[in-house]
């Protein structure tokens, strides 16, 4: 039997910066399946949900394949239809990850260019409908062009982006820049740092442009990751969780990396960071039967309750 407590004695007191994360995981956890097919999102959101999951991140990334609901003409009324779905069984998104093309805009054609501009478009609107308050964005450079120019990447940046923030700001959706890697063995990336993050934010000067810290990409870069976390501050919106060696983007589970999470997390609650614990961890199911998949949600949501534990300890 379920209890009903008080008020006074369900509050909890915190301690000064503590905070309170939310887990949250992509939609892709489920997307490809082993004949090749794409998982519907409203399947999608019924398995996380049995495996324990309420907050969610919408991935759009497929939208440029030809796959997602987004890509479909009736993309409105399926994303409609997800909303309805999601309120059903309890479940809110959070963050969505739009398209993001492989190379930088200028070396595309124009029909991928074309099919881009209105996947992002698509991406945004359908955000808004879901309630996302965050849609994660790649930031680009031109390497034969603006490569190692930090003025000139930031102005590429920003003369490519505005047009999505304008849309985004107007259906009240934030814009954060995801962090990109940068391997040891390959020339210098920018927005690979912390602090050309905090630089394209900062031209805005707009309360819905932040930052999505993936933890993954940063451990190719820092061996410690904590100073980073530091610069953004309160410009940290958003989070990408996933490990690896710091060789190969594998996007698995905490602790099945090299990726120091005991000394990472409390800074989180350091900064004052208010948005969610968010899982990309799909590459832990690519290559797995369905019915497998849905055991291994299971264990991923027992690693993350470990883990925001460790954001404020003791």
């Amino acid at each position: 039997m379920r209890h009903c407590w008080p008020l006074a004695d369900a509050i909890t007191i915190r301690r000064k910066g503590e905070i309170r994360l939310r887990l949250s995981t992509t939609t892709g956890t489920f997307s490809l399946r082993l004949d090749g097919g794409y998982t519907p999102y409203k399947e999608s959101i019924r398995r996380l949900k049995a495996a324990g999951y309420d907050v969610l991140d919408i991935n759009f990334c497929r939208a440029l394949t030809g796959q997602t609901d987004l890509a479909a003409d009736d993309w409105e009324q399926r994303i409609q239809e997800l909303r309805d779905e999601a309120e059903k069984l309890g479940i809110e998104f959070s963050q969505s990850h739009p398209v993001f093309l492989p190379a930088h805009p200028n070396n595309v054609t124009a029909e991928k260019l074309e099919v881009y501009n209105e996947m992002m478009r698509r991406s945004i609107i359908a955000s808004s409908v879901l309630g996302v308050k965050w849609a994660v964005v790649h930031p680009h450079e031109d390497r034969a062009k603006t490569a190692l120019d930090f003025d000139a990447c930031i102005k590429d940046n920003v003369e490519h982006f505005s047009p999505y923030v304008e849309l985004a700001v107007k259906h009240n959706v934030g814009i954060a820049f995801e962090n990109m890697i940068e391997r040891p063995t390959s020339m210098r990336r920018f927005a690979s740092h912390a602090s050309e993050l905090a630089a394209i934010i900062d031209v805005w000067n707009e309360p819905l442009v932040g930052a999505c810290w993936d933890f993954g990409h940063a451990n190719f870069l820092y061996k410690d990751q904590r100073p980073a976390l530091r610069t953004l501050g309160k410009r940290l919106k958003a989070t990408h969780v996933n490990d690896n060696y710091g060789n190969s983007d594998e996007h698995m589970f905490p602790f099945h990396g090299s990726v120091d999470w005991r000394s990472l997390l409390p800074v989180l609650a350091e900064i004052g960071y208010e948005g969610d614990f968010t899982y990309e961890t799909h590459k832990e199911f690519n290559g797995l039967p369905e019915p497998i998949k849905d055991q291994l949600a299971k264990v991923g949501y027992d690693i993350a309750q470990y883990c925001l534990t460790l954001v404020n300890p003791q």
